[in-house]
């Protein structure tokens, strides 16, 4: 149906009918727009049609048109509702007033169904729907939100969000991490049992063991970086022997000179290698005494030892040295109760 404009008087009648040459049709008694649906009425408009239009196409707005939102109407358009359509809102689906009262939800569809209550400013904003700040919400629930879930897509444990159901999500790690579970073989987790409370020996970081507490054998050192199955052999996780030896016989049978040494070998060594020895020796190894255990501990016996090999300690030079101290004896018993500090 085409109309010509010139036959009406300029006014609110001539708008109304422009509307409907311009691609809108008539539909009951409002005014249709196969793209924004029933268009608001202009009967409260400016006669002056070219405020807002170009004369020769009346769905294109003037770009210098300026309407003060905040100033005519006391509510600012921020964000995107500052470049949304005016008929997003000035329809005649009723007042404005209507929908206004009622919060975002007079105008956005509730995809939560009223569980997240009326505040969407809560998790969203004006500029996108893109929900902001939900690690903090989320650490006000049960399952506060650290390592890699900070990063996870929300329906991977929601998977009912976008239908904008969001509670009853699981608790539990194995609710959600069974594919991780059936790759968890070495050491294998289903045969071993282990297949609930993730959190006894994993962390939200990795899945790596580092959330196990091993207190009762503290791992430190080349024991923390081991792989379990070095001391636990055969799949057996139950506990075993806390001595070096129960896994270190091998590095024994390396060791020269180590067969009559004790067996506690903490006493000298420590778990960051083997080369790290650590002896407390009660006489000072420094200066000329900082040698091989060996030199001293002649065949590896550290019960003994022997000061008689070293330096010019050779029985002639000795007695000579010492013929004016009495008790002097040439041996290395007399030499240890006199210089117990290896000093002159």
């Amino acid at each position: 149906m085409k109309l010509n404009a010139a036959k009406w008087t300029v006014g609110t009648t001539a708008i109304l009918v422009l509307l409907v040459t311009c691609g809108s049709f008539r539909k009951g008694k409002q005014y249709w727009n196969s793209k924004w649906g029933p268009l608001v009425p202009h009967t409260s408009f400016p006669a002056d049609c070219e405020l807002c239009h170009y004369p020769d196409g009346w769905k294109k707005i003037r770009p210098e048109f300026e309407f003060d939102h905040a100033k005519q109407t006391g509510h600012a358009l921020n964000g995107a509702h500052e470049g949304a359509a005016c008929l997003r809102c000035h329809n005649d689906f009723g007042p404005i007033e209507v929908y206004t009262s009622r919060g975002c939800v007079g105008c956005h569809a509730d995809i939560h169904q009223a569980q997240m209550g009326n505040d969407c400013l809560r998790c969203h904003n004006e500029s996108s729907w893109r929900p902001t700040g939900l690690v903090a919400d989320h650490a006000r629930t049960r399952f506060p939100l650290i390592g890699r879930h900070v990063a996870a897509a929300c329906v991977q444990c929601h998977p009912r969000g976008p239908t904008g159901i969001y509670r009853g999500a699981p608790l539990a790690c194995e609710q959600c991490h069974q594919a991780d579970l059936a790759t968890a073989v070495n050491p294998d987790h289903n045969a071993q049992g282990w297949t609930s409370r993730c959190d006894r020996c994993h962390t939200p970081v990795s899945w790596g063991a580092n959330g196990f507490s091993h207190s009762f054998f503290p791992l430190t050192g080349a024991h923390k970086t081991a792989q379990c199955q070095s001391c636990h052999t055969g799949g057996v996780f139950g506990p075993l022997p806390r001595d070096c030896l129960s896994c270190h016989q091998d590095d024994l049978a390396r060791a020269p000179n180590h067969q009559d040494f004790p067996r506690q070998c903490e006493q000298c060594h420590g778990t960051t290698t083997w080369e790290d020895a650590r002896f407390n020796h009660r006489f000072p190894l420094r200066g000329d005494h900082n040698v091989d255990c060996s030199v001293c501990h002649v065949g590896g016996n550290t019960a003994s030892f022997t000061c008689l090999v070293c330096h010019d300690h050779s029985k002639e030079k000795m007695d000579d040295k010492h013929d004016d101290e009495p008790g002097y004896s040439y041996n290395s018993a007399a030499c240890y109760q006199c210089h117990p500090r290896g000093d002159d």
